[in-house]
């Protein structure tokens, strides 16, 4: 498959944070085929930051509730499952990319009866994946970050690998307009509507093994302000994060403030004319590197060389303990030793290497656009 106008379906269902690594992999399916007609199957959250986006055809919204607790009766969730399945199948797509490698990622790839179903071969194919797919790839050995492993599987297909990875997201342009208030109302929006230089700081994380205390956070946001003369930001969505955005601000001082309850989408917008994203290994760490936004990241349970921020602008923090990374939801230890080993004042340096190389390559940027009228600067670092 070199050219022409196939019919292709990625299939990424879960979380935020693992939609936004497949991506890049949409950005190379589409460059390699212009005219395709390309669909995605997705849940209903990952949707909600990512419709409108420019290179899909067609979203799929997975009915994941449909058999669980409170979704419904289970006539509804059958109901519910066979329009879906009904809705895939009538698409006729000729190949299925399963970027997720479960049971039920494999079945969508089934249900959508298309003839090449690409999926992972060993450890990134779990569950009973082998079932259901048709042509398995291994990525390569140095293929370390799940971003390399997703671009790997569109190789068959003959896509060209980039060697830069390349985001490209839907706009956010509605969701901007209805924070200018906020903005403005902080002192952080400037008389001809563009934002001042300010700093995201995120302590949310759903798992409790990937949360850096808030007074961490906390220590952090103020030394932006103190040494960087950085106003700070801090998101929230639901009260638990309410309650530790609040302890960020109260310990940070004057010129941290606590953003409006956000959902994607207004986070998107936020986060996109922020200079700097600190956060936990979580969606809107992600969303920031997708976005753009130099990014430093503490990392718990999780791997950071698989599931970190990707590309050389982003910094990594982890505690240095034998059992990381463990990928439990729970800590054996009972003291997460590899967050709270993690000091803010190595957070603080890794902020301040990311700031100078920030203000470097827009510096850099400048000069390409003065000279050649581009903007010189594509794909992650």
């Amino acid at each position: 498959m070199v050219g022409g106008s196939p019919r292709i379906l990625l299939i990424r269902l879960s979380a935020c944070g693992d939609c936004l690594h497949a991506v890049p992999t949409l950005v190379a399916l589409r460059r390699q085929f212009p005219a395709a007609q390309i669909g995605w199957a997705i849940e209903e959250m990952s949707y909600s930051l990512l419709k409108g986006h420019p290179m899909v055809d067609r979203f799929y919204v997975y009915p994941r509730r449909a058999f669980k607790r409170g979704g419904g009766s289970l006539a509804s969730g059958i109901r519910s499952m066979r329009a879906f399945r009904k809705e895939l199948a009538a698409a006729k797509y000729e190949v299925a990319v399963d970027l997720q490698g479960l049971t039920k990622s494999g079945m969508v790839a089934w249900w959508s009866g298309a003839a090449r179903r690409i999926g992972f071969k060993g450890d990134d194919s779990r569950e009973l994946n082998l079932i259901f797919n048709n042509e398995r790839v291994a990525p390569p050995a140095d293929a370390f970050h799940v971003v390399e492993k997703n671009l790997a599987l569109v190789k068959p297909l003959g896509v060209k690998i980039p060697d830069k990875p390349e985001w490209v997201m839907p706009s956010y342009d509605e969701e901007t307009q209805a924070l200018k208030p906020f903005l403005e109302q902080c002192g952080l929006l400037e008389k001809d509507g563009s934002a001042r230089r300010y700093a995201i700081v995120n302590p949310g994380a759903t798992w409790y093994t990937k949360r850096w205390p808030p007074e961490c956070f906390g220590q952090v946001a103020k030394g932006l302000i103190e040494q960087h003369d950085l106003p700070v930001v801090v998101p929230w969505c639901g009260p638990d994060e309410r309650h530790a955005a609040e302890t960020i601000v109260g310990l940070a001082g004057a010129r941290a403030f606590l953003a409006p309850e956000t959902n994607l989408r207004a986070l998107a917008a936020l986060t996109a004319r922020a200079v700097l994203f600190v956060g936990n290994d979580t969606g809107p760490l992600h969303l920031a590197v997708a976005l753009g936004v130099q990014s430093v990241a503490i990392f718990g349970a999780t791997d950071p060389l698989r599931n970190g921020p990707y590309g050389a602008a982003h910094r990594m923090q982890t505690g240095g303990v034998d059992c990381h990374p463990c990928w439990k939801t729970t800590c054996a230890r009972q003291d997460r030793a590899c967050l709270t080993w993690v000091k803010p004042e190595a957070v603080l340096a890794s902020c301040a290497h990311s700031l100078t190389r920030g203000a470097k390559r827009r510096m850099r940027t400048d000069e390409l656009r003065t000279i050649g009228g581009g903007s010189g600067v594509t794909g992650h670092e």
